[in-house]
């Protein structure tokens, strides 16, 4: 599995979608006790939305996309929400591209990013 560097100047947004895993038990009287499951039972993704991609831009992120679907990582500081480099997999292996009406076939991609623990 390699690293393939995300070009940061891509996205026109970037939404961050923190969850925690937890341990529910559940009692009949309505009480409930929650606690941590896992050593990293906090999870980040980061929904991406690019910026209109002229065709090889296009191409290439595809590419890039098909990779890390199959196996390989993003590396990335995804700045301003962390400030130092990690790796991020593609959320559910999955994609979403976009060919606009009326340009010389730019195109959008919409994708999630989860934090890959190594």
């Amino acid at each position: 599995m390699a690293d393939i560097n995300l070009s940061i100047d891509l996205p026109a947004s970037i939404q961050e979608v923190t969850t925690h895993r937890v341990k529910r038990f559940g009692f009949g009287d309505g009480y409930e006790q929650i606690a941590a499951d896992g050593i990293n039972s906090r999870g980040t993704s980061y929904e991406f939305t690019t910026k209109p991609l002229s065709p090889a831009d296009a191409a290439e992120l595809k590419t890039n996309l098909d990779n890390v679907a199959i196996g390989d990582f993003f590396l990335a500081t995804l700045a301003p929400f962390s400030s130092e480099e990690r790796r991020y997999r593609l959320s559910d292996n999955t994609y979403t591209r976009s060919v606009l009406a009326g340009t010389a076939g730019d195109e959008i991609f919409q994708f999630t990013l989860v934090e890959a623990f190594a």
